[in-house]
């Protein structure tokens, strides 16, 4: 195996019964082997520049979850000095056009709402990667901005947004967290779910009286909603 441009994949899931497909998300890698055998491998922004810190990985799983791309080429991080920085920018702008022009896509054949929900699931797996990569300030930016883009989704993607929401308060930002699932709960008003899920960002974020008031009104949308029911009873037992 070769140093150069690698790629790796995940799996998204969207929807629910009927409706619910598989989506495809891949992170760009640059990777080197080593002397021992295993490689070095570094994350690349969407422009293939290298970001974040460098990582080993043993040789069983590279060749397991990295794929080649012959076709791609990084473009080199370099530090922009003060006389030369305009200059160097703009280079590094023409590479990246040149480079953005040779590189394949799948997009072309979609369009309106689908390729606008691919492209959500693009920069939310972008920010993702940024957060985790310890680029904290550029990934909370991309992740909030996903769901501000105006756009006019369907009642279908709240799952779309809900899965953001979850991942993200896993993820321990409840901030950014609350954003998407506020998001989900404009394209489906009345899901008792979501509400509760709301009431448990808010808890999060200590902000009782909010938590209170989501609580009561997922239990409007359905009284049954045990989780709901116990949650607000342990909140008013304190």
């Amino acid at each position: 195996m070769t140093e150069g441009v690698y790629h790796t994949s995940s799996n998204l899931w969207i929807g629910s019964g009927a409706t619910r497909r598989k989506s495809i998300s891949k992170r760009y890698w640059y990777a080197s082997p080593r002397a021992d055998g295993d490689f070095e491998v570094q994350l690349l922004t969407s422009n293939l520049t290298p970001v974040g810190d460098k990582r080993i990985v043993e040789r069983d799983e590279f060749e397991q979850e990295y794929v080649f791309e012959p076709n791609l080429l990084a473009l080199e991080s370099h530090r922009l000095d003060a006389g030369s920085g305009q200059h160097d920018s703009q280079q590094q702008d023409d590479q990246t056009a040149a480079l953005l022009a040779r590189i394949p896509t799948h997009k072309a054949s979609k369009t309106g709402l689908r390729l606008e929900e691919e492209e959500a699931i693009e920069k939310f797996d972008q920010g993702m990667t940024m957060l985790r990569s310890g680029y904290s300030k550029q990934g909370r930016r991309i992740l909030q901005g996903v769901p501000e883009k105006e756009v006019t989704w369907q009642p279908k993607h709240k799952h779309l947004f809900n899965d953001f929401g979850r991942k993200l308060r896993k993820q321990q930002e409840p901030e950014i967290a609350l954003k998407h699932y506020l998001k989900a709960s404009e394209l489906s008003p009345n899901d008792d779910h979501l509400c509760y899920n709301i009431a448990r960002v808010y808890y999060d974020l200590r902000k009782m009286a909010d938590c209170k008031r989501w609580l009561h009104r997922a239990l409007l949308e359905n009284p049954q909603l045990e989780p709901a029911q116990k949650f607000l009873q342990a909140i008013k037992n304190r």
